[in-house]
């Protein structure tokens, strides 16, 4: 436990040094933290998971996912942004890359191995690049409360409720720990915590916030539950020791690697 309150510390007081710095002076240094992030989790699901090799191909998966975290944010001017179709191009360069090895050795390679090569890099990246856009929107530390309330306040209430009144099995299979009362505990603490931000935000969008903060609970379960059936699947129990008491990248942005993606879309349309 010290372990990991240790290592709580000094990730969080480091995500807000690189805010902090991001938002006031230097606006890229957020965009390549995340797709530095983002490498790491993409190498943990090929490398680790996966167990793809020869190991070089996992490094390329992980350059993949952090070069389309990039080509994917508006404010990077390094690139001709009249070619919108940039994206697409890596993507295709990447698939192309993944064919050409996975043909090569085809002997190591089973059908889950060329699914997790091939495709979960980019649904990741993706993820991360919604993070992104999200952190740097207009009011983005608003919306990066938001998302950390739906994905962690309402995990952290749900694990404390469940720890006390916990009794039908949630999921029992995939997370034994995890409970109907405490998830119903997780989705209340988080409206709360939406009502509280929401006024100290002064959003004008209120009613929507809240209406849409028991759907977005229930998508980051999914998602906290999707990575864990994952990890069963091939007997981990952390996607990686990356973090010292808390495991992989993977580990610590399950539920809002599906949460993101949702978020960003209802700010695109205005709804939250």
């Amino acid at each position: 436990m010290k372990t990991r309150i240790i290592s709580a510390v000094v990730m969080i007081s480091f995500v807000i040094a690189v805010l902090t710095v991001g938002k006031l002076y230097f606006p890229l240094l957020i965009t390549f933290f995340i797709a530095l992030i983002c490498a790491a989790g993409v190498y943990e699901i090929v490398s680790n998971v996966a167990k793809v090799k020869p190991f070089f191909l996992s490094i390329i998966s992980a350059v993949y996912g952090a070069i389309l975290v990039i080509v994917l944010d508006n404010k990077v001017n390094i690139f001709d942004k009249s070619n919108v179709k940039l994206p697409y191009l890596v993507t295709v360069i990447y698939f192309l890359i993944c064919v050409i090895f996975i043909l090569k050795e085809h002997k190591n390679f089973s059908l889950d191995k060329i699914v997790t090569f091939s495709a979960f890099p980019l649904f990741i990246a993706y993820s991360f690049s919604t993070l992104n856009g999200i952190i740097s929107a207009n009011k983005g530390i608003y919306y990066l409360l938001l998302l950390i309330n739906f994905a962690s306040i309402c995990d952290t209430g749900a694990y404390f409720v469940g720890s006390f009144f916990g009794k039908r099995k949630l999921c029992p299979e995939i997370s034994p720990k995890k409970t109907v009362e405490g998830a119903i505990g997780g989705i209340l603490s988080s409206v709360v915590v939406s009502v509280i931000l929401v006024l100290s935000f002064k959003s004008q969008h209120i009613a929507t916030t809240l209406l849409f903060t028991i759907p977005l609970c229930i998508i980051g379960m999914l998602g906290d539950l999707f990575a864990s059936a994952i990890k069963r699947s091939v007997g981990l129990k952390d996607y990686s020791n990356l973090i010292p008491g808390h495991g992989g990248i993977l580990d610590r942005f399950d539920s809002m690697l599906l949460i993101s993606p949702v978020l960003y879309l209802l700010m695109e349309f205005g709804v939250i």
